[in-house]
């Protein structure tokens, strides 16, 4: 499915390099088939770290998530509060 962004400003090298260094940081992650709890936080951080989730972090982080797992959702560590 093609899916168009007509209003879609160009990504800046900054960002660029931002979404690299996300899919590296999630493919790492994933080497063990699971997110833990500080990576996890790692990764929500560098999502957040200019205030909001935009497009792209969010399709880079699903399409890392899927080259590294193809089909199988990742597991996450839990910690249960008491």
């Amino acid at each position: 499915m093609l899916v168009e962004r007509p209003n879609a400003k160009p990504l800046s090298l900054e960002e660029i390099s931002q979404l690299e260094t996300l899919r590296s940081v999630v493919e790492h992650a994933l080497e063990d088939g699971q997110f833990s709890i500080y990576e996890r936080e790692r990764i929500q951080s560098l999502i957040w770290a200019d205030g909001k989730v935009t497009y792209e972090e969010l399709r880079t982080m699903n399409e890392a998530i899927y080259s590294v797992m193809g089909d199988i959702p990742p597991e996450f560590e839990w910690r249960r509060f008491d």
